[in-house]
């Protein structure tokens, strides 16, 4: 499933998975996002996740080099923030927004967006985990390729 750009509505989707809250708001998002970075190559080759505002004050200490993270401004909700991307896109039809929101995902797809609630990207993001390869092999269990062979004796001299 692959789309050129996906949109996260980041509270909606954090509050639908527990898995992800942690023991403060910052922390919660950090994990998030770290989720999102992990699993963005499988379904878009751009993904943006917007945040409600925040004050000046509360800077994001947090960057992603294959996220976009966006706050939106005090006065507009991440909804706003959005609408507007998508609108403003010149093809909206290659955007996936994702939203447990059904009026922002009624709006979004008659601006010609697809969309996906969070219980159905999260279902995605596990079926995408459980295939993705490993990293790193795993240790061998059991034998080994030395367990084959015959034993040696040391040369005498």
């Amino acid at each position: 499933m692959q789309t050129d750009w996906l949109i996260v509505d980041g509270y909606s989707l954090l509050y639908r998975d527990p898995s992800q809250m942690k023991s403060d708001l910052a922390s919660s998002r950090q994990h998030l996002i770290r989720h999102l970075e992990a699993v963005s190559g499988f379904f878009a080759e751009r993904v943006t996740i917007v945040f409600d505002g925040r004050t000046p004050m509360q800077e994001p200490d947090f960057h992603s080099r294959t996220v976009e993270i966006v706050f939106s401004p005090g006065d507009k909700t991440a909804d706003t923030i959005i609408e507007r991307l998508v609108h403003e896109s010149p093809s909206p039809a290659g955007i996936l927004v994702i939203t447990s929101d059904r009026m922002e995902r009624e709006t979004v797809m008659a601006a010609g967006a697809e969309t996906m609630s969070c219980g159905d990207f999260l279902d995605q993001c596990k079926r995408y985990e459980k295939r993705r390869p490993t990293p790193y092999p795993k240790p061998p269990s059991g034998h080994t390729l030395g367990d084959f062979f015959p034993k040696q004796k040391p040369k005498e001299s």
